[in-house]
């Protein structure tokens, strides 16, 4: 018995391959879909987080409305449905604890060929807040100079030095003076320029779409939040800490979790079934043999042993596909969650995740343990005598 406990489940398999394919298929969808919610969390709060911190910010300053809808603009770029007076600019660096307080106009619009092109209106305070951008050239100083994005460039082919014509725009050039390298975030797609530039370019003058605010102590950020909106622009901004907006969808995904973890859980349920069904039924049909073993000198441990051997096998097999489909839609979950989530990290968030393929093969030797229990305690129950005067197959 010291082999067959691994040996005689495996038979079984190749005696029952259509029982078998079915309860591994049970198997593999709860799998699925325990893996796809393990990961979608946690690369969702992985990505989130590493999209505001590439803000460099503490605080995002903008008009009145949803904040939400705001940061989401501020991250990826969009045509802004409100503006900001300049004059706020002032006042915001004025309040005591501001570190530093960098303005934006942002304006999105097609190229000829229909792609989205973002242009950032901004100046060299932004790279205070970006220490990890590594540029080659420099920063655009005058009104004809445009810092590119690395994926920009290489769209259209530009190299540092090249005049060239600006995508979206009537008859505008501009000299590109710097690229920035790979960053994996949506600034590889912009194109900053002068703020001044941007305002008359887009005839937005005085305007602005945002400000990134950074503070000289980010532990006093609750008590920054009253300043700024106790500032004499206080009533006509909406002041967004960015680690309260990262909470909130925190709590956001995390109320989603729940009801996803339920779906988790039922599918589990029927897996369990499944699984113990198909168990009970086998058990049924090899009676004759359990009692043979017993006769021969198997303990009641090794019965049981075989028995969720078949179990675990089982459940295994079906981790494997379940994972394996799991990754493979992956991409088609994540498309279908950027439609529906109001804030969305740029780069994959629903992938291959280490800890989610470990909890799915623990889980799956929890569910095989689980299932086998009853067919266990029933195969052991059987009395040797009865068993061998029964009816049954082999092993």
């Amino acid at each position: 018995m010291k082999t067959s406990w691994l040996i005689l489940p495996w038979n079984e398999w190749r005696r029952r391959p259509v029982r078998t394919g079915v309860t591994v298929m049970g198997v593999s969808l709860a799998v699925a879909a325990l893996f796809s919610l393990v990961a979608f969390e946690r690369g969702y709060r992985r990505g989130l987080q590493a999209e505001l911190d590439r803000l460099g910010a503490h605080i995002l300053v903008v008009p009145k409305g949803c904040p939400y809808d705001a940061a989401s603009l501020a991250l990826h770029g969009a045509n802004w449905p409100c503006h900001l007076s300049a004059d706020y600019l002032a006042e915001i660096r004025a309040v005591p604890g501001v570190k530093a307080a960098m303005p934006a106009l942002m304006s999105a619009l097609r190229d000829p060929a229909g792609q989205l092109v973002v242009y950032v209106g901004t100046d060299a305070s932004l790279l205070g807040l970006r220490p990890q951008w590594r540029i080659r050239g420099r920063f655009p100083e005058h009104g004809a100079e445009i810092l590119a994005g690395c994926e920009l460039a290489h769209r259209y082919g530009w190299h540092v030095g090249d005049a060239v014509r600006l995508p979206g725009l009537t008859n505008v050039s501009a000299t590109i003076c710097g690229l920035l390298e790979v960053t994996h975030g949506a600034e590889d797609y912009f194109i900053h320029l002068p703020l001044a530039e941007a305002q008359r370019q887009f005839r937005r003058p005085n305007e602005l779409t945002h400000v990134l605010v950074r503070l000289a102590d980010p532990t006093r950020l609750d008590e920054m939040v009253r300043q700024l909106h106790g500032c004499g622009a206080g009533m006509n901004l909406n002041v967004v800490p960015l680690t309260h907006l990262f909470r909130t969808f925190q709590q956001l995904i995390n109320s989603t979790r729940s009801l996803l973890a339920c779906i988790v859980v039922v599918a589990g349920l029927v897996a369990v079934v499944g699984v113990a069904n198909a168990l009970l039924m086998a058990v049924g049909e090899r009676t004759r043999e359990i009692g043979v073993f017993r006769a021969l000198g198997a303990s009641r441990a090794d019965i049981v042993r075989v028995v969720l051997a078949e179990a675990v096998m089982v459940c295994l097999a079906g981790a494997g596909v379940g994972i394996a489909l799991a990754v493979a839609g992956a991409r088609s979950l994540e498309v279908w969650l950027r439609t529906r989530l109001p804030l969305v990290p740029a780069g994959g968030f629903a992938a291959w995740d280490n800890y989610a393929c470990g909890a799915c093969v623990l889980g799956a030797v929890a569910l095989g343990a689980l299932a086998a229990w009853v067919p266990a305690w029933r195969a052991c129950e059987v009395p040797p005598q009865a068993a061998m005067r029964g009816l049954g197959g082999g092993w």
